[in-house]
């Protein structure tokens, strides 16, 4: 009965290493290296790792034993390369044979180690196929049967060694290609249980997300604010019920937050580790936070352009289920398309505002008016004058056709404004001054009338209510990544109350102004680039935007 001996050794000690291996496949880490063996490359060092671990672990008590020359070597190293592909399985034959004779050097047949080796290269190329097919255990053991009868012929056929405790080719063939077989398949249906529980995991989440998805998609439609960031965080709270807290941020506060706890001082902790969270772009270890104990933290972005984090996690338990994980970024994602959705809904309507916008400028009847009284009294007095008066309004209203989707020059812009910057100094004379100051050396691309409302508005509602009338100074610097352009007057300025509530879209407007202005640059640009105003009450008005640098071209020009 030595071959029961045998047998219960190899089983015993496999036994032992694929409750391991189950227990390990619970944890993130070995869930993470299995989901992302196929493309890095050190997942597949941990991989390497854990089955030459296994390896050397039952050499070494195996070693202990009247059958120490006999191992489950090769069953490891079959297994890692039916998972992990033919350089997993190489590498860990490889790793395993030089540690291992060290280790025990006593081998069981000469050829043990080179052949261990062959096989986990031979085993990888049947990877690929094997995750294909529908019950992987079965076919792992039919293959691990193949793979140890192969071993067994070409040891035979070459065996020179003595296996020790008078133990015979025939008491330990049946108890190797049993274990072996057996070994390989158990492996690989822990490996399709942990498959299987992952599909379930993402269908349940899915299913949470759609639902999750009808009841909020009629608050997002109109984009995304701390109302609309309140209401969503609501409802996936409710909906899910699995998270502690879910939270909707910009990229520097909260947009939108719902708890289950809404005590005073657990908001307020909770508001400072969102502040840490912020200041490190949500890369902070949940540990050095004060109330938050584990997070789960998906990137927003409006097209190409991040916005915000949509960040979901646990008060008191200190890690996340991968339910958790899959539903997280499928909602992150919801949320991503929305926004989306909007931008592009909302980038449609300016265009539309931009074509009404020059129609209107075209057929405007007051500045059309001052300006031909204007170019009528010069056609007596000055006649020269007036024929550059006549060529810079032609000028302005030929730039004024131009679609608001078009990219032009920062040239091509300057010029524009600058024609009606000479159509106004015609009419107010030295009562309006205007200052270039750029500090650029080559041109960059800009939104077509994005400047001129802009002048427009600091004339109109900044200078001319001043009776000395005052200065514009048009300012463009180069920074790093990015074309700085400033429009600065002395005039009256604005009180905060007004300022606070400029780009009040709510209230109906008869141009373009700085409103349209504003969120043309978010939605070309993103949020980072919005525009920024400066005033106060008989300081004048500082506006500030920010183009991303793009090269102009020979049809730009």
């Amino acid at each position: 009965m030595l071959w029961y001996n045998v047998i219960i050794n190899l089983c015993a000690r496999l036994f032992f290493a694929t409750i391991l291996f189950s227990l390990l496949c619970r944890t993130s880490v070995i869930r993470n290296t299995i989901n992302t063996l196929a493309k890095n490359n050190l997942s597949k060092l941990k991989f390497i790792a854990i089955f030459v671990a296994f390896s050397l672990v039952d050499a070494f008590f195996g070693a202990q034993l009247v059958t120490r020359c006999i191992n489950n070597q090769l069953a490891f190293v079959m297994v890692s390369g039916l998972i992990g592909g033919p350089i997993v399985g190489t590498a860990t034959g490889l790793i395993s044979s030089i540690l291992a004779f060290f280790l025990v050097p006593y081998a069981p047949f000469s050829y043990h180690y080179i052949l261990v080796i062959l096989i986990g290269l031979i085993a990888g190329f049947f990877a690929n196929w094997l995750q294909k097919q529908h019950a992987i255990y079965a076919d792992a053991s039919i293959l691990g049967l193949m793979f140890t009868f192969f071993y067994l012929v070409i040891n035979i056929s070459l065996y020179t060694t003595t296996l020790p405790n008078s133990y015979t080719v025939e008491d330990i063939l049946f108890p190797i290609l049993f274990s072996y077989s057996i070994g390989a398949g158990a492996f690989m249906g822990i490996l399709e249980d942990f498959y299987n529980q992952q599909e379930k995991i993402e269908g349940i989440s899915a299913k949470t997300a759609l639902k999750i998805t009808n009841n909020s998609i009629s608050i997002l439609q109109d984009g995304l604010n701390t109302t609309s960031a309140s209401e969503t965080a609501d409802i996936i709270l409710q909906e899910a019920e699995t998270f502690d807290f879910v939270a909707i941020t910009s990229l520097d506060e909260i947009l939108g937050f719902s708890s289950y706890r809404t005590e005073a001082p657990f908001v307020s902790f909770l508001v400072d580790d969102f502040q840490n969270l912020f200041k490190t772009s949500f890369k902070q270890d949940a540990k050095n936070l004060d109330v938050i104990r584990s997070y789960i933290n998906v990137p927003i972005y409006n097209d190409k352009h991040h916005v915000g984090y949509f960040c979901v996690g646990h008060i008191l338990d200190s890690e996340t289920t991968p339910f958790e994980t899959t539903l997280a970024h499928g909602l992150g994602t919801m949320i991503t398309n929305q926004i989306t959705v909007h931008s592009i809904k909302e980038k449609a309507g300016l265009y539309d505002k931009a074509e009404i916008k020059a129609l209107q400028s075209q057929i405007n009847p007051h500045f059309l008016f001052n300006a031909l009284s204007t170019i009528s009294f010069y056609c007596s007095q000055q006649p020269q004058t007036a024929k550059s008066l006549i060529n810079d309004l032609a000028s302005y209203y030929r730039n004024n056709l131009t679609d608001g989707n078009t990219m032009i020059s920062i040239l091509n812009e300057l010029q524009h404004i600058n024609a009606y910057i000479h159509l106004e100094q015609a009419r107010f004379g030295d009562r309006l001054k205007v200052d270039y100051d750029i500090n650029i050396e080559e041109s960059f691309l800009v939104p077509a009338l994005i400047l001129q409302p802009i002048v427009e508005n600091a004339i109109r509602h900044g200078l001319y209510q001043k009776l000395e009338g005052g200065r514009i100074i048009i300012r463009i610097d180069k920074q790093k990544k990015s074309f700085r352009i400033a429009v600065i007057d002395d005039g009256l300025g604005m009180t905060s109350d007004r300022l606070k509530h400029i780009f009040d879209n709510t209230k109906p407007k008869n141009s373009i102004g700085l409103t349209n202005v504003n969120q043309r640059l978010i939605t070309l640009y993103g949020p980072k680039n919005k525009l920024k105003i400066y005033s106060s009450m008989n300081n004048g008005t500082i506006v500030i935007m920010k183009i991303p640098f793009q090269e102009v071209s020979e049809n730009n020009d």
